[in-house]
């Protein structure tokens, strides 16, 4: 019989020859990819991995349960396997050798069949839910927007409000008609150049932006221009040219420009309906996104200077105008960025304008040529992990479907819920953005593309992120509950609830009452107290440090005697009574609850622990490790025999012993315990057993080798020559 370590030599040198091969075919032959390419095989590997995992196994294995519920096979004949071989005596020996070495590290408390199980699921769940948490922290981390692009809205956001050499800032229309000088000025001129060439030029202010498709002027108008403060009524009629009533529509309405839409009702299909059916919230009311009047500009400068004029001359903008929005899209080739703007202002009903504006930039295109190596691992590692999970929850609700009600089943059922919607909403922003910039490469018209809608996907899948990342970092919670640490947290939470929600509600009541006081008397003059929401969220944000928009003399236009008395309840009573209770509250639970979890733990001690079961479970992966990186102790005579070397291990330990006992916190917590005295001694007596069964089980095995034949069986008793020599001694003397 061959030696197991020759074999393990002959495999790991045939697999490091194969691997040296591939590796000579793959640099001296030519065949080799470029990066781009091989990120673009290992996407679509994936893919067809998932579709064959999730699609083709499912339908395979129906067809092959119909098939052999309707044509069940014939049983064929008992055929043995002529390959078996009976066990030697050697490997016999040598397999009880290592059930021997395995009942060492196995003592009384580790043959709880009940703690094992809870152990077992416990390191199946956090294998699961670790390797799913680690995924998609890595995703989201390679995911995340870069710092240039907030500086690029912010730079945007800058050009756009302020003046400059030769355009004019958002901030500065002062009066409804000026807004047609901020139109020419900083939405045509700087897009377009005198030449009048077809599709624009680049911004002025950046040329690395181009402007994709055109601008689009939309208002939103009231019926009813003496309404008030009362609920606006926005018009959906259809007029004709100035505002005029009927509508008739004119045989001009086939030239190059459809000058009658400024006076038609913009009519939403259902993909607005669904996607873009929020509204703009300004300082007065909220603007729907999907009604209203709307025109285009042109692609030249002519041509938009045409358009601008006749809407001038018509008075398209009037006191009926609540509300102007002008969209466009930038795109920024070099970064691969997006920036889709809206710029408006609202019209109060009682005079007045005031300024908006809402800018978002975003990778909307991201190929696999943008994904680093980092990226792809981590979206391995995440379809992995998120197959697992699925595994293991549908065999269990397959197995057992009332694990259904089970609240944590229901947190395991939205993880992968919100995982897929996050892949499907994905896939569908993709192919919009896609869609949308082979219209803009194959329009032969003036045409207004609607990045808005992608916008809307992007942030929606967004929101589905955090939520399932909030959902996974409460199932790894729910998972780690075994250890003491992080029960103390959740029993302390559970206890205090009924004593912090009192608390929290009366440092709701007086927030919200300040909140109102500083509303009502602050906010005609201050912009962070203009609502009843915004001032509650302001003095919440100020008593808790974050000042950076509030400031106390915000506090004192109702007089100083009254800003004082404000700012007196506020950052005394929230900020450091109400608050402190809190942190009491919690300090105080806390205490007992860890006075309670010390107790269990002391009179927990014979049970086994989680590291101890982790000992036991992975003994193979520790002693692979140990034997890998040479961390077992060697022994180190130092001049002693083997006895004397016993002795001072045994002396050195017990003067460990004694030394922490003689500590206070030791002498507290580890006190005398008849029954775990009597355990820790029976174990000793199994380990000292099983340490005889393993020496005689070598000395036998060592025999068998040295005088046995092939497989381990002793010549007879004469033909022994150990045997022989006694007797032959014996006979001598």
């Amino acid at each position: 019989m061959g030696n197991q370590d020759d074999s393990n030599v002959i495999f790991y040198l045939t697999l490091t020859t194969v691997i040296i091969c591939c590796i000579l075919v793959w640099f001296l032959s030519g065949f080799n990819h470029e990066l781009v390419k091989l990120k673009l095989i290992l996407v679509a590997f994936l893919a067809v991995v998932l579709v064959h995992t999730i699609v083709i196994t499912p339908i395979k294995f129906v067809i092959l349960a119909f098939d052999a519920a309707w044509f069940p096979a014939a049983q064929g004949p008992v055929i043995p396997d002529k390959r078996a071989r009976a066990e030697t005596l050697l490997e016999s020996l040598r397999f009880r050798l290592q059930m021997l070495r395995s009942e060492l590290l196995i003592t009384e408390s580790h043959r709880n069949e009940e703690l094992n199980l809870k152990y077992q699921t416990i390191t199946q769940e956090l294998k699961r839910m670790g390797m799913l948490f680690l995924s998609s922290l890595l995703l989201n981390v390679e995911r995340a927007e870069e710092e240039w692009v907030y500086f690029n809205t912010a730079n945007m956001r800058s050009l756009f409000n302020y003046n400059h050499t030769s355009t004019l800032g958002l901030s500065n229309t002062i009066v409804l008609p000026n807004i047609y000088d901020f139109i020419e000025l900083s939405l045509i001129i700087p897009f377009t150049d005198t030449d009048d060439k077809s599709g624009g030029a680049p911004w002025v202010h950046a040329e690395g932006n181009k402007l994709l498709g055109v601008v689009r002027l939309r208002q939103v108008r009231n019926r009813n221009r003496n309404g008030g403060l009362t609920k606006p009524d926005f018009d959906k009629k259809d007029y004709s040219e100035g505002w005029t009533l009927p509508y008739v529509r004119e045989s001009y309405t086939d030239k190059f420009w459809q000058i009658y839409q400024p006076w038609v009702a913009r009519s939403p299909n259902i993909q607005d309906r669904i996607i873009l059916s929020g509204s703009h919230r300004g300082g007065f009311i909220s603007y729907p996104e999907i009604t209203g009047y709307e025109n285009l500009l042109c692609d030249t400068r002519s041509k938009s200077m045409m358009v601008l004029n006749y809407l001038k001359d018509h008075n398209w903008l009037d006191l009926n105008t609540s509300a102007l929005f002008m969209d466009f899209t930038l795109y920024n080739a070099d970064a691969n960025l997006f920036s889709v703007c809206t710029l408006w202002l609202e019209q109060f009903p009682f005079g007045g304008i005031i300024t908006h504006m809402k800018i978002e930039s975003s990778k909307f295109l991201e190929g696999v040529a943008e994904l680093s190596v980092l990226g792809l691992f981590a979206l391995y590692l995440f379809v992995i992990a998120w197959l697992i999970y699925a595994k293991a929850f549908w065999v269990k609700v397959w197995y057992e479907p009332n694990q259904l009600k089970n609240p944590w089943m229901i947190v395991d059922a939205l993880i992968l819920i919100l995982c897929s919607l996050v892949v499907v909403v994905r896939g569908v922003r993709d192919n919009m953005v896609r869609g949308m910039i082979r219209r803009v490469e194959i329009s032969v018209m003036v045409e207004f593309i609607n990045f808005s809608e992608p916008v809307k996907l992007f942030y929606l899948c967004k929101i589905l992120e955090g939520f399932s990342m909030a959902l996974i970092t409460m199932r790894l919670w729910k998972a780690m509950q075994f250890t003491s640490t992080f029960r103390l947290f959740t029993t302390t939470l559970f206890q205090a609830k009924s004593d912090l929600l009192w608390t929290i509600m009366v440092t709701l009541i007086f927030l919200f009452a300040i909140g109102t006081a500083a509303v009502t008397i602050n906010g005609n003059y201050s912009i962070q107290f203009s609502t009843v929401m915004k001032g509650i969220i302001s003095l919440t944000c100020f008593a808790f440090g974050f000042s950076s928009h509030v400031e106390p003399s915000d506090l004192f236009y109702g007089g100083r005697c009254v800003g004082i008395a404000l700012y007196t309840i506020l950052a005394f009573v929230v900020k450091i009574l109400l608050v402190n209770v809190i942190v009491s509250i919690l300090n105080n639970q806390m205490t007992q609850v860890k006075a309670l979890r010390d107790k269990d733990l002391n009179s927990a001690k014979s049970r086994l622990t989680y590291c101890q079961f982790l000992r036991v479970e992975y003994a193979h992966v520790i002693n692979f490790f140990r034997k890998f990186l040479r961390l077992r102790r060697k022994y180190l005579p130092r001049g002693q025999t083997v006895a004397q070397y016993i002795r001072r291990e045994l002396k050195e330990r017990k003067r460990n012993a004694k030394r922490r006992r003689s500590t206070l916190y030791f002498r507290d917590q580890f006190k005398t315990d008849d029954s775990l005295i009597q355990l820790r001694y029976r174990e000793r007596i199994e380990k000292t057993i099983t340490l005889t069964a393993i020496l005689q089980t070598q000395m036998e095995l060592i025999e068998r080798l040295m005088f046995g034949d092939d497989e381990g069986h002793l010549p007879p008793l004469e033909e022994n020559p150990r045997t022989s020599g006694q007797h032959q001694k014996t006979e001598n003397k």
